[in-house]
């Protein structure tokens, strides 16, 4: 059956993309679907039977994107190069816009942390940087340039007379030191960034079990000024009790749920959800992985704040952030402002 096809694809290691067809319930297939994404597949899209042009077109649509992608190396990075990748300078940082849905206005930026490997080339995050967190010396190592590259680009942004809200992503081992607050402090000083400019992004399953010295270090980063994002938002064994606990200012819905949210009910339901209790408890909800305007439609439809993906703008270097920004600005945010009509005017600034 189809499931034990989507094992063996798995078992091989299949690079090709693929799409799932069926006639069973919906559960079902997003079932599938699941195990397609945690075997490694490149999953595309479902359709239901039977298959018409209308339903196909959008497959092979994104075919030619993901052929039109970078070529990232999903294999995981040699660990014992991961001296050379410090000491070498081997890690950049690239930067994912992020736009107001309402708006239209450029929100900020989340940084994505990459390795140009002299020999296998480009290491895309999930290659490397679960590894080194685990390793106690390099975890550290990634915690301080992550802070000090990102920082110093927003200190650049904001010297040219520009503000760039920044996302960070940290390892929850990050928070075990007591001094994080004074060390983003400094940072910040220094780079003359408004303490409120950075967000720093824990994910939902690492904060599970680290809750106690959490809370201290969380909330006295809130005191300082500093936002904080629980990322993968539903991904994790207890999201509500973490929501309770943690000083969190922004809720980032998992792209497992935003992808195909248009066209499935019980991700749309999930999004709605996540939303509302964003709404409800005060926090900026961000829709991460957003590849496809009906997703985005619905979205805005639903009260999303701030959207993020592929649909916006793909990762970038800091100088091509600079022109995109501009661009956005004065040509794709127009357009965009004209698309989403409130009371059949266009909304304006």
């Amino acid at each position: 059956d189809g499931i034990a096809t989507i094992r063996s694809f798995g078992a091989l290691g299949l690079q090709s993309a693929i799409a799932i067809m069926s006639v069973e319930d919906e559960r079902v297939v997003e079932a599938a679907r699941m195990l397609a994404d945690v075997q490694g597949l490149r999953v595309l899209g479902t359709i239901t039977k039977p298959i018409t042009v209308e339903k196909l077109e959008p497959i092979l649509a994104r075919v030619r994107e993901v052929r039109g992608q970078q070529a990232y190396h999903t294999a995981m990075a040699p660990v014992q190069h991961f001296e050379n990748a410090f000491k070498h300078t081997e890690l950049f940082f690239l930067y994912q816009p992020q736009v107001w849905m309402r708006s239209a206005k450029f929100a900020g930026v989340e940084a994505l942390v990459a390795w140009k490997h002299p020999r296998f080339g480009l290491f895309e995050p999930m290659s490397f940087v679960p590894a080194m967190e685990e390793h106690d010396r390099y975890g550290a190592a990634l915690v301080d340039l992550s802070l000090r590259e990102t920082i110093a680009c927003a200190g650049r942004w904001q010297q040219a007379g520009q503000e760039l809200s920044m996302a960070i992503n940290l390892s929850v081992h990050a928070f075990d030191r007591l001094d994080l607050p004074e060390r983003l402090d400094a940072l910040a000083r220094d780079a003359k960034v408004p303490p409120e400019r950075i967000t720093l992004e824990v994910t939902e399953r690492q904060v599970t079990g680290h809750a106690i010295k959490m809370i201290d270090v969380a909330t006295r980063l809130r005191l300082k000024g500093f936002r904080l994002s629980i990322d993968d938002f539903g991904t994790g064994q207890s999201s509500l009790t973490q929501l309770q606990r943690m000083p969190f200012s922004e809720l980032k819905i998992d792209r497992s749920f935003v992808d195909g949210c248009a066209t499935s009910s019980s991700k749309r339901a999930v999004c709605e959800a996540a939303i509302t209790l964003a709404r409800n408890l005060k926090m900026t909800s961000v829709a991460e992985g957003i590849e496809q305007r009906p997703d985005c439609d619905l979205l805005d439809e639903l009260g999303c704040d701030v959207m993020q993906g592929y649909f916006i703008a793909r990762p970038m270097t800091e100088e091509e952030l600079s022109a995109w920004a501009a661009q956005w600005t004065l040509r794709a945010g127009h357009a965009y402002r004209r698309r989403h009509r409130t009371d059949g005017t266009a909304i304006t600034e």
